[in-house]
């Protein structure tokens, strides 16, 4: 840095020192170092971004930090991230993840580990925090859409971009809480400057270039808080106007999406997004799914959560479940509400026994009448129960914006269904760990007897209801993405399911994964 640049930066932040606040002019007096942990943690985040950090370092890094290690893990093993194995070791997740994924996660641990230097109002902070990493989530996911360069650079200034509101927050709970009710009071960003610096002297954007400058960001990240005019409606057309619009949009979709905002807010936001981009609708919303989704597991593994976020997300949880498969409308479960337990059946009286024949062409029949992928699981689910002589069957799905998430959403053959919908909902990396592993297979799994599986695998709900024995589960998969599971079993033996059984399955699920990948547009 040049000798003049290094004394307009001392007379910019000369020039703020006097107007601030007075509980808030400790953060810019270099000789008091109010804020030294928060200062080092951006350095370590930096390092860490930083082209001298390399795979084998970060992984022997990683390793040594116990509490570092399971983060990693537990995002590597996420649904979001698509493994088909289980991923124990920190090499294989860096080689998995990539290494600005992983980069990311630690960067975002650092920050969060300085959560027991804050004296009051965690929770506060806590939201803050988790909002920085899932607007920075957004932004790389972006970043790697449109060929981005470095997509770790963006995760980083989305990240930091709240640094200013992380040290007022540390030095006054009580002027950052009186920030965010102006942030989410008034709209006009000229008012809402101009009631900033009624209340702290200058406006948050201006105190946070202040702190970059005295702690040595990158200018890419001061040149963000120096121009803070609204983001245009055009396609990005240079390296530093791309990195603008992704960081920005990103924070202020994040920002629409866990506030009290209008349906059109959000819209437009998403709308500045994709036109800044380039991207066209259908790889643009799946990147946008994509992107909550692992936000939402970075989240979830730093021990974080935005409640705005899942109250906005609960309104639409049973269409989100089902949403996973793109652009189709969810599956109405009609079928089931008032469906009887049935009676014990004659095995050999089956339609898949008798006629053979006739009952897979029937299938097939009416997998092609399918208009929709939800539609055509309503299809198989009615089929294993009616031609194939399974008793019980269960369909669930992921939520589209939580893969961690698994929803009950069609169950034929008991009643009530409600108890059995709701003890197959539930976290896959909390309560159905068993059903994670079958969700990371691509065949089906017939499991002999469930009293063999490890203890705490299984949700104790869905044990408690449905009280199986031997059964037939199996992913159900768009391309490689999972998006849910199905589960077959007969109640009137304790025997395991037989091969036979196994095999007409395997027919059923082998014609439905087809054409519910014509359908989805992957064959």
């Amino acid at each position: 840095m040049t000798s003049s640049n290094m004394a307009t930066e001392s007379a910019f932040i000369d020039s703020i020192r006097p107007r601030l606040h007075q509980k808030l002019r400790p953060l810019v007096d270099e000789s008091s170092r109010c804020l030294p942990i928060l200062q080092s943690t951006c350095q370590q985040i930096l390092n860490h971004m930083g082209p001298q950090s390399n795979a084998v370092n970060l992984a022997q890094g990683i390793s040594r930090d116990h509490g570092l290690t399971c983060k990693v893990l537990q995002v590597a093993n996420s649904i979001a991230y698509s493994p088909q194995q289980t991923i124990v070791s920190v090499p294989h997740a860096v080689s998995w993840l990539g290494l600005d994924t992983v980069r990311s996660l630690v960067a975002a641990a650092h920050l969060v580990e300085q959560l027991q230097h804050w004296p009051v109002r965690q929770q506060e902070f806590r939201t803050l925090i988790a909002k920085s990493l899932l607007s920075a989530t957004h932004a790389c996911e972006l970043g790697m859409a449109t060929g981005y360069p470095q997509p770790g650079q963006l995760f980083t200034g989305a990240l930091l971009y709240s640094i200013g509101d992380l040290a007022i927050a540390y030095q006054d709970p009580d002027l950052f809480l009186a920030l965010q009710v102006i942030s989410k009071t008034i709209k006009c960003p000229a008012e809402c400057v101009l009631q900033e610096t009624r209340l702290i002297g200058v406006s948050r954007l201006t105190l946070a270039q202040a702190l970059a400058h005295l702690w040595k960001l990158p200018d890419d990240l001061i040149e963000l808080f120096r121009h803070p005019e609204g983001l245009p409606m055009e396609h990005w057309q240079s390296g530093l106007h791309t990195y603008r619009g992704i960081v920005v949009g990103s924070i202020r979709l994040v920002e629409v999406l866990t506030g009290p905002a209008p349906r059109t807010a959000i819209e437009e936001a998403k709308k500045t997004l994709q036109i800044g981009s380039g991207l066209s609708s259908g790889p643009f919303t799946d990147l946008m799914i994509r992107a909550m989704d692992r936000g939402r597991q970075l989240i979830r593994s730093m021990g974080l959560a935005i409640d705005s976020l899942d109250e906005a997300m609960s309104s639409s949880h049973e269409q989100n479940a089902t949403e996973s498969i793109p652009h189709q409308p969810p599956i109405k479960p009609t079928i089931g509400k008032e469906q009887a337990m049935f009676p014990p059946r004659n095995e050999s009286a089956t339609p898949i026994r008798t006629k053979p024949l006739e009952t897979l062409q029937a299938f097939q029949d009416s997998l092609q009448a399918a208009k929709d992928p939800n539609g055509l699981l309503g299809t198989f689910v009615q089929s294993l129960h009616r031609d194939t002589g399974f008793d019980r069957v269960g369909l669930a799905l992921l939520n589209q914006n939580d893969s961690d998430l698994l929803v009950g959403r069609l169950v034929l053959g008991a009643n009530p269904p409600a108890p059995y919908l709701r003890s197959l909902s539930g976290s896959l990396s909390r309560e159905h760990q068993f059903f994670l592993t079958v969700l990371k297979r691509v065949d089906s799994l017939l499991v002999p007897n469930f009293s063999n599986q490890i203890g705490g695998t299984l949700k104790q709900d869905f044990i408690e209801v449905w009280k199986p024995t031997s059964a037939i589960v199996a992913p159900l998969r768009v391309g490689t993405k999972p998006i849910g599971l199905i589960y077959c079993d007969r109640v009137t033996t304790s025997q395991p399911v037989p091969s036979h059984d196994y095999q007409v399955f395997q027919l059923f699920f082998a014609q439905t994964t087809l054409v519910l990948n014509r359908l989805a547009g992957i064959l």
